[in-house]
Order: C-alpha cells, then structure tokens, then sequence
C-alpha cells in the first residue's frame, strides 16, 4: 500500500516534482489544511507544511508531520505517536542579515536621516557607533544567533552568546554562558540581539530591570518572539532616553494594532516580521531542501532531522 502525503501551500513545478519523485507514494498537494477531502484526511500519513488540532483530530493514520516553519512551540498537544520536525536552518541566515542590517541601520542613525531627507534637511549628526570594536550578545544560539555572531566577528566585533545548555561554542564567540549569566554580560554590552522561541520559559526575560542593566546607548533587536521582551516596559525605558535604538521584527501583540504606542516611541524601530518567511527565494528552496531530506529519511523509517521536543517546543 502507497504512503499519502499531503503537502500544503502553493509550490513550484520543481517543487511539485521532488514530492512526487518518492516511490510507493500518493502525493496530494492543497493549498490550505481546509482545503483536504475528507478522503484524503482519513488515508493521509505525512503531512507537509503546516498542522493544527481540527486537522489532527481528521487524521487517524497521521504519523509525522513536517512544519515549513522554523518556530515550533505550540504543538505540546500534538499526540506522542506523531513525530514532528520544523525547518530549523533554513531560515536562519536570512535572518541573521537582517540583524545586522538593523544594527548598522541603528548604528548609523539612518533613520534619522530618512527623517531628515524627508523635510529636505542638511545637517550632521554626531555619536555615530562603529561595529568594530563593539560587544555583540546574542540571546539565543541556534542558527540564527550563531549566523548573526559570525557576521559581527567578521565586522570585528567581540561576541558573546547565551544558550539554554553550554555547548559546542563556535570559535568566534569570546564567552558562551546559560541564562544565568546574562544579568552578567548587559552592562557591557553595545547590541544584545533576541532570537528567542516563544516558549513560557522565556515570556519577559527582557522586563524593565534586565533593560536598565543594558548600557544607555545600547542597542537591543528582536527577531524571535515578541514575549521575550515587555512591550510596556520598552516604552517606558525608550521614553526616559535609555538605550539608543531597539529594532523590533517582532511584537508583543503581533500583528501590533494601530495606534499602539509602541508604533511612536522614539527610537523604536518595528518590522512586520519580515526577516524570515520566503521573500528571499533562497529560503523556499531551503525549506523545501529541508522537508524533501525529512521525508527521505520518514520514508526509510528513520528518525527525520531537527525533530521537535514538544515539551521544549523546538
């Protein structure tokens, strides 16, 4: 009996055919998780892309799932038999650029300047930050962290990292400590970048204490969830002038409404999640670089890679 496979979204011709390039498989590709038959949700055994608890509950025979998503906290009610893996990677680079961009952005007060472009302005301003030189954290260490650190060392800065268990420390960071030290590393830090997941665990480490720690002219960049930082607590320390610039591709609420404060606080500069997604075309073709090797190994009967630890959520 053939394996069926539901991959959701919409996909390239080559993408279309590594799916069903597999043998002793039915490959049956929707757009959305809504739009599977009924028929389908009662054979299926893979499924690519995305899940939620209505679909499960369709899906008797579902043994593994594959999300195209490298976040992966949420899915504790996932049952045990199903194996879940996300695309833990393939974003991570893109990510990274953006990072830095946010940090040379801030850096350089560039934003500042579009401002001043904008009334057709001429003036220079002054306490601009060199990148050389300067002390990087990064608040998580998995491939985004680990991506964003190598571009810095490579831009001369000294690097730091926090993981939640010290491990493998790439040469190019100075000092790797669990979350203990963090309270540690701010005060002398000039960036400290978030790559946090969105788990309990890590819901407001950055309250107004931990903000307060940091240097007053250091710059803070978020890019995992926006739990780890306290929205109102960043207004608070933004508005009294502490710290130079905080860059935010992620809010605490997302998508953030209008008319939120945190939209005109000075100094804050927000990105609508942006940094990761398939708008550079290069992270599609790893994503699906990522969900094709999975399934060559589920196939096989072998554990897929980056299987997610429901309990940790990543």
């Amino acid at each position: 009996m053939s394996t069926k496979i539901i991959v959701t979204g919409n996909h390239t011709p080559e993408t279309i055919e590594k799916f069903r390039s597999f043998q002793d498989t039915e490959v049956v590709f929707v757009p959305t998780l809504n739009d599977i038959s009924p028929e389908d949700c009662a054979d299926a055994q893979i499924l690519e892309g995305g899940v939620n608890r209505e679909t499960v509950e369709k899906m008797p025979n579902l043994r593994f799932v594959q999300l195209f998503s490298a976040g992966a906290n949420g899915y504790s009610w996932l049952p045990e038999n199903i194996v879940l893996a996300n695309a833990y990677g393939a974003y991570g680079d893109s990510i990274a650029e953006h990072l830095l961009t946010t940090t040379l952005m801030a850096m350089k007060r560039i934003p500042e300047y579009l401002k001043m472009q904008d009334r057709q302005g001429w003036e220079l301003l002054s306490d601009i930050v060199r990148f050389e030189g300067c002390n990087v954290l990064s608040v998580g260490m998995g491939a985004i962290g680990t991506s964003y650190l190598r571009k810095a060392h490579a831009l001369g800065a000294t690097c730091y990292g926090v993981r939640r268990t010290v491990h493998d420390k790439p040469d190019f960071v100075e000092e790797l400590v669990d979350p203990t030290g963090i309270d540690r590393f701010l005060p002398i830090m000039d960036v400290v970048a978030l790559s946090l997941p969105g788990t309990d665990e890590v819901g407001g480490m950055f309250d107004e204490r931990r903000l307060r720690l940091m240097k007053k002219d250091a710059i803070i960049l978020n890019v995992g969830r926006g739990n780890s930082i306290v929205t109102d607590d960043l207004i608070r320390v933004m508005n009294e002038g502490h710290l130079r610039a905080a860059c935010l591709d992620v809010t605490n609420p997302e998508p953030l409404p209008k008319d939120h404060p945190l939209w005109t606080t000075s100094r804050v500069y927000i990105t609508p999640h942006i940094s990761g997604g398939y708008r550079a075309g290069i992270n599609y073709t790893r994503v699906i670089d990522t969900a094709v090797r999975n399934l060559t190994l589920v196939l096989d009967g072998k554990p897929p890679i980056h299987e997610v630890d429901r309990k940790l959520g990543y």
